[in-house]
């Protein structure tokens, strides 16, 4: 299962870098400590494209769509923009507690005058998409039901 959790990774990553991926073999043993630690040898860095695209999501304070993708890496914050309704409430569920932690959340005025919801993530691991995801109640209750539902992923290099 982790060779195969490894070769999606990779798949993706190069998808991101626009190189091709080496096939994984499935003979080899899977290296545990670059998978279950913050010590995974460094990625290789981000090319041109993808620093476009982590300065376009570092800049952006408009409303995060769902299935947004950051691309981050272990040095930063990101923050995800939710909206805010009367009475409502917002709660962050990330996939594996091993990739990536909430590290905040406050409600925020924009430059536009709007306020949103701010929820802060920070990546704990290299070479993973973190999986967040975020549930609306129209109230403070834990127990309600759900509204509106949004996943952001964070690719981290």
């Amino acid at each position: 299962m982790r060779i195969i959790l490894l070769g999606s990774v990779a798949l993706a990553l190069a998808a991101c870098s626009g190189e091709s991926a080496a096939p994984v073999d499935a003979a080899a043993p899977a290296d545990t400590a670059s998978t279950e630690t913050s010590e995974a040898p460094a990625s290789p860095a981000m090319d041109d494209a993808m620093k476009a695209a982590d300065a376009a999501d570092d800049a952006n304070s408009a409303e995060t769509p769902d299935n947004y993708m950051f691309h981050t890496d272990l040095t930063k914050v990101e923050s995800v923009h939710l909206p805010i309704k009367a009475g409502a409430s917002w709660t962050a569920t990330v996939a594996d507690p091993t990739q990536a932690e909430i590290a905040g959340a406050s409600d925020e005025t924009m430059a536009d005058g709007s306020v949103h919801h701010v929820v802060q993530i920070k990546p704990l691991v290299r070479d993973v998409i973190a999986r967040v995801k975020f549930e609306r109640r129209d109230s403070m209750e834990p127990t309600a039901p759900v509204v509106e539902t949004r996943t952001v992923n964070l690719m981290v290099h």
